[in-house]
């Protein structure tokens, strides 16, 4: 009961956040909702579906002149200030797929939602050096966590110049990042709120910013139907890349 108190002041400190409160409270009370006990379905959906990196570009019509991974050495240092923080936050996504696509598709303006460590933020801003291009990251305050100084602690110092950070919920995070392309954004990856209503707030804000032959990703999946159903009221196919056991969507606005 303590930490649920800490965690209402905690917000009630902040009033810019409060409509992020009250649609957690709506979810937390609500329970499981159909969409999420639907996850297991969802999950069989995805492994269906799954292919490797490079026929997932090629299905959403995405062509790699040269497969280049990220730097190992750039993951090792990463990994050295990470540890070198003494906090824990989320594990990294599928590096080799934010890299590959956008040095695949030359974005130049690149939006990415939830950053924890900045693992997704790094494999996007290796990319963007061929580019000169820029990344702006969303991200969640933590609250009563104490790690606020250290997200997106992987991304070298020497490329933040590139990188926006912006600490808002996905409530207004997303509409001042999409603001700061001028609402014009060459691809996106989503990996903030995985629940069903998260991503269907998240994902038309995020879709409507793509411009023509943008590329959309999503992490986690298969945590229920909001990629598939998106992707259906699109009218298009989405290409699948399993990730650790887990589940990434990839879609291209024609």
């Amino acid at each position: 009961m303590i930490e649920k108190l800490k965690t209402v002041a905690w917000f009630a400190r902040r009033p810019r956040f409060w409509p992020h409160m009250a649609a957690l409270t709506a979810q937390r009370l609500g329970g499981a909702t159909r969409h999420e006990a639907l996850k297991d379905a969802a999950a069989a959906w995805a492994a269906e579906r799954a292919v490797d990196i490079g026929r997932a570009l090629a299905a959403i019509g995405v062509a790699e002149r040269e497969q280049q991974l990220l730097d190992p050495a750039l993951i090792d240092a990463g990994e050295r200030r990470a540890l070198r923080s003494g906090v824990r936050m989320g594990g990294p996504g599928d590096l080799d797929l934010i890299h590959r696509s956008v040095r695949a598709t030359e974005a130049r303006r690149v939006i990415e939602t939830g950053v924890a460590y900045g693992w997704s933020s790094l494999a996007a801003l290796a990319a963007l050096r061929d580019t000169d291009g820029r990344l702006v990251s969303v991200d969640m305050p933590y609250p009563k966590m104490g790690n606020e100084a250290f997200v997106g602690i992987v991304v070298p110092p020497e490329w933040r110049d590139r990188w926006t950070l912006i600490r808002e919920p996905d409530r207004h995070g997303i509409r001042r990042a999409v603001a700061a392309f001028d609402g014009a954004v060459d691809l996106v990856h989503y990996d903030s709120d995985k629940t069903y209503a998260g991503r269907m707030y998240g994902y038309p804000l995020l879709w409507r910013a793509l411009v023509p032959g943008g590329v959309f990703i999503s992490d986690d999946i298969q945590d229920n139907f909001g990629f598939r159903d998106f992707a259906a009221r699109l009218g298009l196919t989405p290409a699948v890349v399993e990730s650790g056991g887990k589940y990434v969507g990839l879609l291209r606005k024609p």
